[in-house]
């Protein structure tokens, strides 16, 4: 079974509830949504019905819309979880479809099932050693503060069952290997805190008694009796009566018959065990369980990764753990990635191994196939674990491999071995941040600037060869501080340059994955250095690459395999950021300057034509402007929800694009950038981000004397600053965007200063001001026949109406609105007077009237997918509730829009709202 631990999110609740995606802990909201996915984590792959969501979210006094509540925190956790079709809906509710290798309690169950089967085999050793790997995996209390929930209950005793009967037979595991002093403390304090254990009490007599101390054994099973007598009203089994008439008789049985040493191994390859080995404990987890269930089937595991990442270091590692039910342990290097030396061919592979074996020359055939066969031959006849490293591809092993089960085979390579049936696949990610700390101060010690550390190992990508080459740089260099190490990394134009160490060299080994491409991946490789984001997707590497749409997807799946690139979510791609690096220098000194330039603008291209064609299907409303004809095919969007979603997958890129045009001097390009991204910035409230976009848009339009493009920008910043607080700024632009628009006889543009204007003043609480600024916008929207914008000044002069207490008046320049907006379908017009519709009704004491329009405002604003405007709702719709004395719901409201609100880094508005919750 494959796994790629970046792959999936993997969840935990042998301890405080938590998923994590690639070893950060996914941020999924307040404690209801949390619970909601704890109980649809331990009913995995089983339906867990809506009743049951309900009951565990809130217990027996429900609100009345707890169904549909459940349904949008469903929709929530969709979102963040971000794989498809993770929570499936079925007619009774919903299922979590989970492999078992990415729940911490599932991997446990199996760690504990070997480790018992080992036992009960009489592999002592080896069961010790499972039963203790599958015990680290517990963090604390089995669900976390969730245990108590009523719906978990159960399951998590189950779980606390299980891990105390894996503690006592990892004790008899290493009671049978001779253990007893070792294990004195640990039994007493397990007895104390469980004393209705009998099991516990025998082996605690046991360790007590090989730890020389006969009396308090004695005085064990006199304890153990009281206890049981006292509290439980039982006496001592006949087991644990025995058991103490044995200590009684000095019983030599008592100590047990240790586990035999393996006798000297026939030969031993394997390099020497690194004495700083830090983390991989799931990965060891893996391949440890699945060379327990391969018991009775051949078992081949392949280890892979990118350059660097610690392959070889981990095969070595897990050979050195499970050498001792091997006796003949053999290591080749198949140099599939090598400087100097061409990759090993099966035939010479196998004449190195038989050799090891110890078979002669003579009998080696010459042909493939009969050298293959005694290879097989001689391995169904041994108990060998073979470590065959820096494999170049499937069919370099496939030769190699045993036909029978006595036989492990440990391999590594830099690519996935995806035609190669194995009993278990792991690919290798960068160290989580807590190992790749561990592994740097283990390399080279500390300073305690446990700051400086982190910032290294980060810089360092948490890639395992340059933490530890960069480490090596620090204790060979006692004047260092680790600060000092940080600010070089740091400070240096590529970290890389600074990642060197005698003969070892992150750039070096990158270096020797690249040459191994063919030409066509060598070319894809380098340009996507030159990619402008974060991340990419096919359409956008089609664009860079000037390639179609299969070929991109092709290329990008075979560096994914060559793990040149990540793929953390589908169908998105991205480089580790050394890697990145690698491969921006690269393209540096491999591709032609003009074809670096042209190669940009296309992918820049690409952005802003489909950033503008999205931008349009989110309001057609919004006035077009003219592109020059794109050098790349845009990506085709169907509708506005894939208008969003693509803005969402791609905001980054888009942005990071518009640098790449203001340093390239694209001047039309970046204020052209600024008006695509208008829109979806305004739906998820990134008004920080739009502020930064219009303003080197408004620099771009001054560097081109393009008047209209000015007064656009000056028009946008004002609609920006004025929710922030800042309002002189929002003015000044205001008014300048108002000459502006009158200079070049742009009168849409005029009017959209008004209404921008009475929107800044309605902030500063000035109606009286906005309502003139409504006025003048109005007469020209008339004049110019732009009733969409027409009915939408209506509206707003009702709010501010409403605002002057004049409600009745109010009142009919937003009903009148919303019957006009209904008529030409403008959902958003719809929404807007529905809050202030809302906003009227409360004014006047009718607060029913007011969570009614607020809640159908909500329910457009949500089929928008506004979410800036949605937390506004939310927040009054809040304030609603508590006027009608509905505490709860009210709370629910404010806490959504709180979480709405610092998602869009808009603290100051959440922080409001939490004054009013608190």
């Amino acid at each position: 079974m494959g796994t790629d631990s970046a792959a999936q999110p993997q969840f935990r609740v042998l301890g405080p509830f938590e998923v994590r995606v690639q070893d950060e802990v996914l941020d999924l909201g307040g404690p209801r949504i949390r619970t909601l996915l704890a109980v649809l984590t331990a009913n995995a792959g089983r339906v867990t019905s809506v009743g049951t969501m309900v009951e565990a979210l809130w217990g027996p006094q429900s609100p009345p819309d707890a169904h549909r509540t459940v349904r949008s925190y469903v929709s929530r956790l969709r979102r963040a979880l971000a794989v498809d079709r993770l929570i499936v809906t079925h007619p009774a509710g919903y299922v979590l479809r989970l492999d078992p290798h990415v729940v911490d309690a599932r991997r446990f169950e199996r760690l504990v099932e070997a480790g018992r089967d080992a036992l009960s085999a009489g592999r002592a050793a080896n069961a010790a050693e499972q039963l203790s790997v599958a015990l680290t995996l517990w963090r604390g209390e089995a669900y976390g503060e969730f245990a108590a929930t009523p719906v978990l209950r159960a399951e998590a005793a189950r779980l606390e069952g299980l891990r105390l009967g894996a503690v006592e037979d990892r004790v008899d595991a290493e009671l049978a290997t001779g253990a007893g002093v070792t294990l004195v403390e640990e039994l007493s304090a397990l007895t104390d805190r469980h004393p209705g254990r009998e099991r516990l009490w025998g082996q605690l007599m046991t360790a007590l008694y090989r730890a020389g101390r006969q009396a308090e054994a004695l005085d064990a099973f006199l304890r153990a009796r009281a206890v049981l007598v006292e509290q439980f009203g039982l006496d001592p089994s006949p087991r644990l009566a025995a058991l103490h008439q044995q200590v009684l008789d000095n019983d030599a049985r008592l100590f047990g018959v240790p586990a035999a040493a393996p006798g000297d191994p026939a030969r031993d390859d394997l390099p020497g065990d690194v004495p700083d080995f830090a983390g991989r404990g799931d990965e060891l987890v893996l391949l440890a369980a699945a060379r327990e269930t391969g018991r009775h089937a051949v078992v081949i595991e392949a280890i892979d990764g990118m350059a660097g990442v610690g392959k070889t270091t981990l095969a070595v590692h897990a050979a050195h753990r499970f050498a001792p039910d091997y006796p003949d342990r053999l290591f080749i290097d198949l140099h599939g990635h090598a400087s100097s030396q061409r990759p090993l061919s099966p035939m010479a592979a196998l004449d190195a191994l038989l050799r090891a074996l110890g078979v002669p020359g003579d009998r080696i055939p010459q042909d493939p196939d009969a050298r293959a066969a005694l290879w097989r031959a001689e391995l169904a006849t041994r108990s060998v674990l073979v470590v065959l490293d820096n494999a170049a591809d499937a069919a370099q092993v496939r030769p190699l491999l045993p036909g029978t089960s006595r036989s492990l085979t440990l391999i590594t390579s830099r690519r996935r071995l995806v035609d190669l049936d194995a009993t278990q696949v792991v690919s290798l990610d960068v160290l989580p941040q807590r190992d790749a700390v561990a592994l740097f101060t283990s390399v080279a010690g500390g300073d305690g600037d446990e700051c400086a550390v982190h910032e290294v190992v980060a810089l360092c990508g948490h890639l395992p060869l340059a933490i530890r080459i960069a480490a090596a740089r620090l204790r060979a260099r006692p004047s260092w501080t680790v600060r000092y190490l940080a600010d070089r990394l740091r400070q240096a134009h590529s970290p890389l340059t600074e990642l060197e160490a005698g003969d070892r060299s992150v750039a070096a080994a990158f270096a020797l994955s690249y040459e191994h491409l063919d030409a066509p991946r060598r070319r894809v490789f380098r340009l996507l250095g030159l990619h402008p984001g974060p991340d990419f997707d096919a359409h956008a590497a089609a664009a860079l690459a000037a390639v179609d749409l299969p070929e991109a997807e092709r290329l990008l799946e075979r560096l994914v395999d060559d793990h040149l690139l990540q793929e953390p979510a589908p169908g998105r791609y991205r480089f580790h950021d050394l890697v990145r690096q690698h491969a921006h220098a690269v393209a540096l000194t491999d591709e032609p300057e003009a074809l670096r330039h042209t190669a940009l603008r296309r992918v820049v291209d690409y952005y802003l034509h489909t950033a503008h064609d999205a931008s349009r299907l989110l309001d057609r409303q919004h006035p077009p402007i003219d592109l020059a004809p794109a050098g790349c095919v845009p990506r085709p969007l169907p509708d506005g929800a894939a208008a969003m979603a693509w803005f969402d997958a791609n905001h980054g890129c888009v942005l990071a694009a518009r640098v790449a045009a203001e340093e390239a001097g694209w001047d039309t390009v970046v204020w052209q950038l600024a008006w695509s991204l208008d829109n979806f910035h305004y739906r998820r409230g990134h008004l920080h981000d739009n502020i930064t976009s219009w303003r080197v848009g408004l620099a771009a339009a001054e560097r081109l004397g393009d008047l209209a493009v000015q007064a656009r920008a000056h028009r946008r910043l004002g609609l920006v600053y004025a929710p922030l607080g800042r309002d002189e700024e929002a003015l000044r632009h205001l008014e300048r965007s108002l000459e502006l628009a009158g200079q070049v006889g742009d009168t849409v543009g005029v009017a959209g200063a008004h209404i921008v204007l009475a929107l800044a003043l309605a902030w500063r609480k000035d109606d009286h001001g906005a309502l003139a600024h409504l006025t003048e916008a109005m007469a020209l929207y008339r004049r110019t026949g732009t009733t969409r914008w027409e009915i939408r000044a209506l509206s707003m002069m009702g709010a501010s109406h409403t605002r002057l207490g004049r409600h009745a008046r109010a009142r009919h320049f937003c009903e009148s609105a919303l019957e006009l907006c209904v008529l030409h379908n403008d959902v958003y017009g719809q929404a807007d007077s529905l809050d202030s519709l809302g906003a009227i009704a409360g004014n006047t004491g009718d607060h029913d009237q007011a969570r009614r329009h607020y809640a159908r405002a909500l329910r457009l604003w949500r089929d928008l997918d506004n979410t800036y405007r949605q937390a506004g709702t939310l927040a009054v719709l809040g304030d609603t509730h508590r006027d009608l004395g509905e505490a709860e719901a009210a709370r629910r409201c404010w806490q959504e829009a709180i979480d709405l609100y610092r998602g869009q880094n808009l603290h100051q508005a959440a922080d409001r709202i939490a004054g009013r919750s608190g």
